[in-house]
């Protein structure tokens, strides 16, 4: 449906813009030919003018005009020898008028132009020039700027699609942005929710029938089901953040954060029998925002933990080298297949082994807070031999 209205639109503009210079090179081609042709008719009128004013005789006048001259005293009119019959009648009428301009047809679709003057001495003088040329000029004139205005209208309308496409590329990035979100969203917290859910029914039942005491535990394993849907939706806003808008240019210590994150999850390590260890240098400052940067280590510890086995462990290090700040975790855990290595960013891929989510909405967050923040994310590893993920971003 979005799709639809997004072609839809991006027709709209087409047509709009592409009627738009229609009607540009419309109005620019009507006014050209009408000027261009009033500027060949002033031009005409200039010559036939010169003609009459410059002739001493009807016998030699320029190509294409035809001389008449009536003499004061009357008589018969004198033309230039060699006139079309057509054209004499005309010229034959045309001294025994006032003086004038006009045109008319000589017939055999001979259209001529007739200027008459009085002389001086009283005679009358009419010379008729054809209009063939002229009326050629313009059906020349015609032909160019339609074959002009086609083309302007050709390309237009590639400029007008290339600029429509552009245009509307943004929105459909916006929702393909919203519909990937709308899907994150439903996909992560569904089954929190269904726990969450469940939880609450079998604790509604147990109220009735236990003493309020009893259900300490049943209350806890509720408290941390709330707490895990807390952090995916705000897995879930870190990453439209990091997607959508820029980051702040706060100034952060990385290693500040990875020791913050390491205290939070010790008892989550703890529990699963898993060692977990912090290395980091004085300070490693970087700039962006705290908040997401403490997501994506999180991220990075929560897959490492979720994918050693009992005994294990997982190590966090944050060093500067080289103008960057790398936070490295590392474990001697499953491990990862290379193959992967191409799928391993991908929102909602998952692994083969473990309860972290090695793949998933995790990483792909970490990625999109390398990029945010104008780093990278590195992975390395092998099946049975643990796996190692480098976050690099630039020092402060």
């Amino acid at each position: 449906m979005d799709e639809a209205r997004l072609i839809r639109a991006r027709r709209r503009s087409v047509a709009q813009t592409v009627a738009a210079i229609a009607a540009v090179l419309l109005l620019v081609g009507g006014l050209t030919f009408v000027l261009t042709g009033r500027a060949g008719s002033r031009a005409l009128d200039a010559e036939l003018r010169q003609v009459l004013t410059q002739a001493e005789d009807v016998d030699d006048p320029p190509p294409g005009d035809h001389l008449a001259r009536l003499p004061a005293g009357g008589g018969a009119p004198e033309i230039t020898p060699g006139a079309p019959p057509e054209v004499v009648r005309v010229l034959d009428g045309a001294v025994r008028r006032s003086p004038a301009r006009y045109d008319t047809d000589a017939g055999d679709d001979r259209p001529v132009r007739v200027l008459i003057a009085r002389r001086a001495d009283g005679s009358v003088w009419a010379v008729a020039a054809d209009l063939r040329p002229l009326r050629d000029e313009r059906r020349q004139l015609a032909g160019a700027l339609l074959l002009a205005g086609a083309a302007g209208l050709a390309g237009a309308l590639a400029v007008a699609a290339l600029l429509a496409r552009r245009a509307v590329a943004p929105l459909a990035t916006a929702l393909t942005l919203q519909r990937r979100f709308v899907a994150d969203a439903s996909h992560e917290l569904r089954t929190p929710l269904t726990v969450l859910h469940t939880r609450a029914q079998l604790l509604a039942r147990r109220a009735r029938a236990r003493p309020a005491g009893a259900l300490a535990d049943e209350l806890a394993q509720l408290v941390a089901d709330t707490r895990a849907l807390g952090d995916v939706v705000e897995d879930l806003l870190v990453s439209a953040a990091a997607e959508q808008q820029p980051l702040p240019e706060t100034v952060v210590d990385l290693a500040e954060v990875a020791r913050a994150v390491v205290a939070g999850m010790r008892g989550y390590a703890a529990e699963r029998d898993v060692e977990l260890l912090v290395e980091t240098a004085d300070a490693a400052p970087v700039r962006g925002a705290g908040t997401a940067l403490r997501r994506a280590l999180t991220a990075l510890v929560d897959n490492a933990i979720g994918h050693v086995p009992a005994g294990g462990w997982v190590r966090v290090a944050v060093r500067r080298e080289d103008g960057l700040v790398r936070a490295r975790v590392a474990d001697n855990g499953v491990g990862l297949d290379p193959a992967d290595a191409e799928r391993l960013f991908a929102r909602f891929a998952h692994g083969t082994s473990g309860a972290g989510r090695r793949f998933g909405l995790g990483l792909a967050l970490v990625q999109h807070v390398a990029r945010a923040h104008r780093g990278t994310v590195e992975v390395a590893g092998a099946p049975g031999e643990g796996a190692t993920f480098t976050l690099a971003l630039p020092a402060a």
